[in-house]
Parts: structure tokens; sequence; C-alpha cells
């Protein structure tokens, strides 16, 4: 392999675009080669003629062409087992920063209209990236149908990812599927600290370490109990993994009602993470991070803790228990604290690697177009805001379903997905769907949207 001061340097050149060809006969590194061929990528990120794309397409044409130019600069050495540069830690390390929106995410590969992952019709993806997928799943008393609804749908994302289609029918799929995927789940009860007399509240909770055996009674699910504790995907064994996560991700509904989701999905990640820790070794390095939080609730991660002080003068003093979260928002974090945090996790040239998304507390109508979302309109709607139910005891809600149950307004949830969501690197949907499966699907497409890793 050439030294990374060799695929450094490639980066550094500075060729002007307009040096570069761009017919079909492009450059490409050849990883069974010493030296440089020209042949197009097997697989590509497609934009089709007049497609939702176009415009994307054009405004990263020139970073594309910039590549080309370096590769053509470089097709005269030989480089001794070729030079990889690109893919994870590679390529991006040099990347045009005219690929970073305002808010420091990179915009990634288009998502077509129809939810389909497309982008640049030259863009290179031999292989897919490493998927590491972290659930927060609510384990409250309310979301026993939500857990069953996630687990029956599960094997749509892993569809979506593994079997990618061919949406021009070119005899190509979309994206390379997915061979190498880790799952992950972790529960929203990090407990109340030092208070006592909260149903299903002790002072820890979980703790967002990972859930690595199961806890529904289902027998099927007897013999579930991972060490390490986190889902690997077998692609000589699909449904393994799926008949895993199904265990794992109904964690039943004895979990703490003052949920925090926010914080558990930082600190599941960043803590709990280091050596030594029970998460430790879950991320990879260089793989494509999604964080999906599944939840009724609204976020109620706390900085100041006597926010859970159950006794009458704090009732007195605060309200309700069911209202506290959303009325006080000075005794919690701020929203910015998960925005960066979720970020650094992958920073610099990684920023591409990085989607977040939630089932929450939405109304369906509102995100019936995951990636079409106005979240201005998303959070001025009247149901999105906090109300409380004319009994003075809890909140209104963001929607309903069947009459079985409801979801509280997941405003706080909302706006930290929100600018991944305009950079394309975030969704949500609602919590309130009969069937999980359109939601699961969206969620895999917004991952194949970046399986390519970091653009040049």
């Amino acid at each position: 392999m050439p030294s990374a001061s060799v695929c450094a340097a490639a980066g550094r050149l500075d060729i002007e675009a307009e040096s570069a060809t761009a017919s079909a006969s492009e450059p490409v590194p050849d990883p069974q080669s010493r030296t440089l061929r020209l042949e197009r990528p097997k697989w590509s990120l497609r934009a089709g003629p007049g497609s939702a794309e176009t415009d994307f397409v054009n405004r990263r044409r020139g970073g594309w062409l910039r590549a080309h130019a370096i590769a053509l600069s470089l097709a005269h050495l030989t480089l001794p087992g070729g030079c990889s540069c690109g893919g994870p830690g590679g390529a991006g390390a040099n990347a045009d920063a005219s690929t970073h929106s305002e808010s420091g995410l990179r915009d990634g590969p288009e998502v077509r209209r129809d939810g389909r992952a497309g982008g640049d019709a030259e863009l290179p993806c031999v292989d897919a990236l490493p998927v590491d997928i972290l659930w927060v799943v609510d384990n409250s008393h309310s979301m026993r149908e939500e857990q069953n609804n996630l687990a029956a749908n599960f094997p749509r994302l892993v569809q979506t990812l593994t079997n990618p289609p061919d949406s021009n029918r070119d005899g190509e799929p979309d994206y390379p599927p997915v061979t190498d995927l880790r799952l992950g789940i972790v529960s929203t009860d990090l407990g109340v600290g030092m208070y006592t007399g909260i149903v299903n509240c002790d002072a820890e909770g979980d703790r967002a370490a990972l859930i690595g055996r199961a806890r529904t009674e289902d027998p099927a699910c007897a013999s579930v109990s991972l060490d390490p504790p986190f889902v690997t995907y077998d692609p000589a064994a699909p449904a393994q993994a799926e008949q895993q996560f199904s265990c794992l991700a109904r964690l039943g509904i004895d979990g703490c009602g003052l949920e925090q989701q926010l914080e558990v999905s930082l600190r599941a990640l960043t803590e709990r993470a280091a050596p030594g820790e029970p998460n430790a070794g879950f991320v990879r390095d260089h793989s494509l991070l999604a964080i999906v939080l599944v939840t009724d609730e609204e976020d109620c991660s706390a900085a100041d803790p006597s926010i859970f002080d159950p006794s009458p003068a704090a009732v007195e003093r605060l309200g309700p228990m069911a209202t506290r979260c959303a009325e006080h928002p000075e005794m919690l974090h701020p929203v910015t604290r998960y925005v960066n945090g979720w970020r650094a996790l992958r920073f610099g040239d990684m920023r591409h690697n990085l989607v977040v998304a939630a089932i929450t507390g939405v109304p369906s109508d509102l995100v019936r177009d995951p990636f079409r979302i106005n979240y201005d309109a998303l959070l001025a709607d009247e149901r999105m805001r906090y109300r409380r139910t004319p009994d003075g005891r809890n909140l209104e809600a963001a929607c309903s379903f069947g009459g079985v149950g409801s979801a509280h307004p997941a405003r706080r949830i909302v706006e930290a997905i929100r600018p991944f969501g305009e950079v394309r690197a975030g969704l949500v949907q609602s919590i309130c769907a009969t069937d999980f499966g359109p939601a699961m699907e969206a969620i895999g497409r917004l991952v194949a949207s970046r399986l390519c890793g970091p653009i040049i």
C-alpha cells in the first residue's frame, strides 16, 4: 500500500476542473493493480435525466472533475498496491470545502423524491461503508405496541440496505449492498438520581448501556444473549440478525417514564463507549453511523435533576411531572448539546458518515415525504405546541393511533434532527403510524444515500 503521505499529496494537488476530461473513460484507482486504469466505476449512485438530483449533481460536478484531474496527474505513477485514498479514512481527507453546508454538515448524495438514494451520476462507490446503527428505544409503560411494530418491520430496513433496487433498470443496483452491519439497542431510561417514589424509576436506569440479553418473555427469545452486546449481521444468515434484533428491541414497558432520549444517545456513544465500558467496540472508527430514536414521549434530558423531584413543594413550583419537561426547558440540557455532540462523533472529513432519524411524536400528515419535510411548518403546527389537557395533568397529543395510544409533541427531538434533515442527513417519522414498514424503509434509504462515504 502507498504511504499516507502519498495519498495526502494527491489530495493537496490543486488542479483546475477544466483540465479534467468527463468522458466515459475516467481514471479510477484499481485496487487489484499497481497502476491506475481507465474504467467507469461499477457502482454508482445515479441521477437520471430531469430527476430531482439535477441541481445537486451540478453543484458537485466541479469537485468530481477536480478529483479526476488529480487522478490524471497521477496516472503516470506506479504505486505499490495501488493508491486507495478513498473510502473510510481516505479520500475525504482532502475534501472540497464547497460541499459543506452552513450548519457544518456535508451534503450527502441526493435522496430522490421517491426516497431512493441518488446523487452524482459519476460518483464512484466500489464497496459500501460498514454501517453501525444505534437504536434508542423507549421502554416506558406506553410502548408495547410500538416495540412490537418496530420488531415486526425491522426486516424492511435490512431488505432496503442489503438488496438495493435498480431504479433505472440498467442492470446495476442503485448502490452497493451493505454486507457489514451492526445494530445496538439502548433504552431511554437513565433513572432520576436521588429521587424516589416515582413508578418504574430508580436512580440510574440502564445507564445508556447496550442491551445484549433479551428481556421479552417470548420463548423464542430465551436464548438470545449477545457478548459483545450488539447484533452483527451475517449475509449468509440474515434471519439470525432479524430474530436477534426482534428479541432485543422488545425491551418491555417497565422503564422510567421520564425518558432522556437525547442524553442516552450521546452517552451511549461517548462515555459508555470508552475502553472498559459496556459499549466499547460497537462503533467502528470509519463506519457510517446512524442514530435512530423510537419514542412516544418528549425528551427530558435533565441538566438539573431536581426536575424529577416528586415532592408536593416541587409539584407546586414546577407543576405535574408529566408536563415539566415541556414547561421547564431551563432545567434541561440545550438541544445544541446533542447536535454538536452527534457531529463530534463524525467530525472533519467523516461528517458525511452520520445520519440521524426518529420515529416519534409528530403528526403523520406533516411527514408523509420523509425527504421533503418542512421543519418550519412542522414545528409551527398547533398539534406540536405544548398544551395541557383539560384536567391540567398531562400534555395534549401530537398524534394518536387507533384509539390504542398517542404521542406527545416531540419538539426537542425534531429540533435536534432538523439541522441534519436540512442537509439530507436526517428525517423524522410518526410513531402513530400503524405500520412502521414505510418508516423503516425510509431510514434504510437515508442510510443508503451515504454508503459511498466522503466525496473529494
